[in-house]
């Protein structure tokens, strides 16, 4: 008759004897375990953008130099059909009397960021000099989307946040990607960030803190 081996397979943990076998299985799970002192890096799911708004977010800006460059250019054609002596060249330079307006649309375009976080909405504005402004949502009392014609035509969208924020109590986000997704995703976040903190507001746009400090 077959006798059953003495000893059971081993799975790479040591047994003890009179030890149960799922015991042993956990202390082999525990192994597994991350290493004393690591940190778990955070996911950064409470980003919700970060980048620059589309640039026909800004298209009445370039249409308007555009068409100072076509009107310096009918300029030429007039001067031109004058024959009053001015050389080709400076006829032509006429065309290009719009460019630095356009230049100077993109460069607002790209130096204009948005950080928008679960949290709070930051914005950077400034071609030489920066300027970053920060929004608490908690402080945000109620958040409007529309969307123009020409907004719709180009895919485009309008979120303004109404707060109690002394420096930019009127913020608006205009040109963002999938803007209604955010404006949803916003509105959802302020009312979690006004519930959560639940400020106490007084009249003139103070909160409850603020007011306190300054009666003392």
């Amino acid at each position: 008759m077959n006798q059953p081996p003495d000893n059971p397979p081993s799975n790479g943990t040591p047994q003890r004897q009179g030890q149960p076998q799922g015991q042993a299985q956990g202390q082999a799970r525990a192994v597994a375990a991350p290493p004393s002192g690591s940190v778990a890096q955070p996911g950064g799911g409470d980003i919700l953008y970060t980048g620059i708004a589309k640039h026909s977010a800004a298209l009445g800006g370039y249409l308007k130099w555009a068409g100072v460059s076509v009107l310096g250019g009918a300029v030429a054609i007039g001067l031109n059909m004058a024959d009053i002596g001015i050389p080709g060249w400076a006829l032509g330079l006429f065309w290009l009397i719009g460019l630095p307006g356009i230049l100077w649309v993109y460069l607002v375009q790209i130096s204009s960021k948005y950080k928008i976080s679960l949290r709070r909405v930051e914005t950077e504005h400034g071609v030489l000099a920066k300027r970053v402004d920060s929004l608490e949502l908690w402080r945000v009392l109620d958040v409007e989307y529309t969307q123009s014609l020409v907004d719709r035509v180009f895919d485009n969208g309008r979120i303004r946040l109404i707060s109690t924020d002394k420096t930019n109590p009127d913020l608006v986000i205009h040109g963002l990607p999938d803007h209604r997704k955010l404006f949803e995703q916003l509105r959802e976040a302020v009312q979690n960030a006004r519930h959560t903190n639940r400020p106490m507001e007084l009249v003139g746009g103070q909160e409850f803190g603020e007011g306190v400090n300054e009666m003392m």
